[in-house]
């Protein structure tokens, strides 16, 4: 697949206002910093392991007023071999945190397109600096062709995306105060398929809970932060 990971993981955008380009001041819910260091689970519906992925922020600098920060990714299966490691770069700009946007694809399709060439076009998903319950916030998505023989479009869209609460949670890296997030995804492709994803944002953190439902609202899988340095 030409760049498709590399491209995805560019695509999540995240709308705050720069204060400057100070490391710690590129917004209030996720901090670019000079050797941070995470590192997220994924689980099925049986909390069953799925696999990880480890990111580090190796070099934050300022380039033609952006902020630009590069950072090491490596992503493990459920045996916990490595299955990706590679560097890609996050990008403050304007007030727009470029990030990770791949949760909303379907892994099965991910793993499909693997060898495949991959074009992809994405819609802002954006979160406004200052959140409060009750907020709708504005949608997004991601629109998909794979060329080919027969060339395939599809797309992916985030919609009725909703500030539902603040509360307190606790994942294996720690206790957080965050805001849940809902927002129903729509994977359209020969067939449409739709889906609910949960968020809890925390701030100086980014999320460090998702969950994934099905259209009955059954719980699918789920991703938690369990280290953060």
């Amino acid at each position: 697949m030409k760049n498709f990971i590399q491209i995805a993981l560019m695509a999540f955008i995240i709308l705050m206002p720069l204060k400057n380009f100070a490391q710690s001041d590129c917004n209030p819910y996720y901090l670019l910093e000079e050797g941070r260091k995470w590192t997220t689970a994924n689980y099925n519906a049986k909390d069953k392991y799925q696999g990880k992925q480890h990111y580090e922020v190796l070099e934050v600098s300022e380039e033609s007023g952006k902020l630009v920060a590069k950072m090491m990714l490596t992503s493990y299966d459920k045996k916990d071999e490595i299955v990706l490691e590679e560097e890609v770069e996050f990008v403050c700009k304007d007030g727009v945190l470029q990030m990770d946007m791949t949760k909303y694809m379907p892994q099965e399709t991910m793993e499909s397109f693997k060898e495949m060439d991959v074009e992809m076009e994405f819609d802002a998903v954006t979160i406004p600096e200052e959140l409060e319950v009750g907020q709708y916030l504005e949608d997004g998505g991601i629109n998909m062709k794979v060329n080919g023989p027969i060339p395939i479009k599809m797309s992916v869209k985030i919609q009725d995306r909703k500030v539902m609460a603040k509360e307190n949670i606790e994942v294996p890296a720690g206790s957080y105060e965050a805001f849940k997030i809902n927002s129903i995804v729509k994977f359209e492709a020969m067939m449409t398929r739709e889906t609910k994803t949960v968020d809890w944002v925390a701030e100086k953190v980014g999320v460090v809970r998702s969950e994934q439902y099905d259209k009955k609202g059954k719980l699918s899988g789920y991703t938690v932060l369990t280290e953060i340095e």
